[in-house]
C-alpha cells in the first residue's frame, strides 16, 4: 500500500489507565503472530464475535463519524519492514477487513518489552476477560435503549447477540418476579435461555429451587424438575370435546365425564391446545410486542413470530404451524 511510516502511522491519546501512548497504525502495517493461543478461526462462535465486532464498528455515531475500534491493540515493536506483530488484538484486526478506510487505522499500544513480557501480555489479557453477568447485561441493555436511543440493530451489534430472540431473552429478565430478578442478580447461572423456565416459577417453587442449588445440585436439572409439565397439543385426528358436543347432541355434561369415556377427546382434563389466525394489522401489533420487526413481508414475520413465541415458552409450541 502506498504512504510513508508518517502517513501510515498517526498519534492518538493515552490510555486512561497505564497512561501509555495510544499509536493510530494502519491495518496494513500490523501483522498477526504465529503461534499465539487462539488457534479456533473456523469456529462458529469465534466468526459471530468478529462479526459483532464488525458490526458495531460501522455503527454511525451523531456527527458522522464511524463508531469504529475503541479497545486499543496491544502490539510489539516494528520489525525489518515496519510491520507490528499483535501481542493482543487480532479478532480486531478481522473485523475491519475490507471496511471503509476511516476504519483501517486501528489504536494501539507499541509494547517493546522482551518476548517473555509480551508473553504475559497475550496470556494475561486473554484470562483476564470476564464478560458481565446476565443481569448487568440486561441493565446495560435497558440503558442504552431507554437512556441513550441506541436501535435493537445497534443493541445487537455492540452487545454481541445473535439476534432478535436473543435480544428478547435478556429484556425478559426485567419481567421476572422481584425474587427471580434477586436469583439472577446473584450470578447463580449465566445461561439465558434459562430466563424463561425461571419466569413460570412461583414463589414456593423457587424457595425449593434455592434449597436444591444449595444442595448442589445444577440450576439446569432443578428447574427441569419444578417446572410445571406444559399441555401437548391433541393428536390429529383426535376428537375434541367441542368436537364430542356436536357429535353427541350437545350434552352440557359431556366435558365433565369421568372413566373411559373421559378420554375420548385424545386430552387429559389439564391438556389444551390453541390455534390462532390473526390479520396483518393484527399479526404486526403481536410484533411489536415481540420485538419482532413488523416490516417483514406476511410468511417472514409468520416464522419470526413463532420463533418468538417459542423462545417464550419452548415446550408450548410444539407442533404449532
Amino acid at each position: 500500500m502506498a504512504g510513508t511510516i508518517e502517513e501510515l502511522l498517526r498519534s492518538g491519546d493515552n490510555d486512561p489507565i497505564t497512561g501509555e501512548a495510544i499509536t493510530l497504525i494502519h491495518r496494513s502495517k500490523v501483522i498477526p503472530t504465529e503461534g499465539q493461543d487462539r488457534d479456533d478461526w473456523d469456529n462458529p462462535e469465534t466468526i459471530a464475535n468478529i462479526q459483532s465486532i464488525r458490526k458495531s464498528a460501522q455503527i454511525k455515531i451523531d456527527d458522522g463519524r464511524y463508531f469504529g475500534i475503541r479497545y486499543p491493540l496491544f502490539v510489539g515493536s516494528p520489525d525489518e519492514h515496519g510491520n507490528f506483530p499483535i501481542i493482543d488484538g487480532e479478532c480486531r484486526w478481522r473485523a475491519v477487513e475490507n471496511l471503509p478506510e476511516d476504519l483501517q487505522m486501528l489504536p494501539c499500544i507499541v509494547r517493546t518489552g522482551s518476548k517473555k513480557e509480551q508473553r504475559l501480555d497475550h496470556t494475561a489479557s486473554n484470562g483476564a476477560r470476564k464478560g458481565l453477568t446476565l443481569f448487568q447485561t440486561a441493565m446495560s441493555i435497558q440503558r442504552d435503549e431507554k437512556e441513550f436511543g441506541l436501535t435493537t440493530d445497534e443493541i445487537i451489534a455492540v452487545h454481541g447477540l445473535p439476534n432478535q430472540t436473543a435480544l428478547s431473552k435478556y429484556k425478559a429478565i426485567h419481567k421476572l418476579s422481584d425474587r427471580a430478578k434477586e436469583l439472577v442478580r446473584s450470578g447463580t447461572f449465566q445461561d439465558v435461555n434459562l430466563v424463561y423456565e425461571l419466569k413460570k416459577l412461583d414463589d414456593d417453587q423457587l424457595t425449593k429451587l434455592e434449597k436444591r442449588i444449595g444442595k448442589g445440585e445444577s440450576i439446569q436439572q432443578a428447574i427441569k424438575a419444578l417446572t410445571p409439565k406444559e399441555p401437548k397439543p391433541p393428536k390429529e385426528g383426535a376428537k375434541t370435546p367441542d368436537a364430542a358436543n356436536e357429535n353427541g347432541g350437545g350434552d352440557p355434561d359431556a366435558n365433565n365425564q369421568t372413566g373411559d369415556n373421559a378420554n375420548d377427546s385424545g386430552l387429559s382434563e389439564s391438556e389444551s391446545f390453541v390455534s390462532l389466525t390473526v390479520g396483518l394489522d393484527a399479526a404486526k401489533a403481536l410484533a411489536a410486542l415481540l420485538d419482532v420487526s413488523p416490516d417483514l413481508d406476511p410468511k417472514a414475520m409468520q416464522a419470526a413470530l413463532i420463533a418468538a413465541i417459542k423462545a417464550l415458552a419452548p415446550d408450548a409450541t410444539e407442533g404449532a404451524e
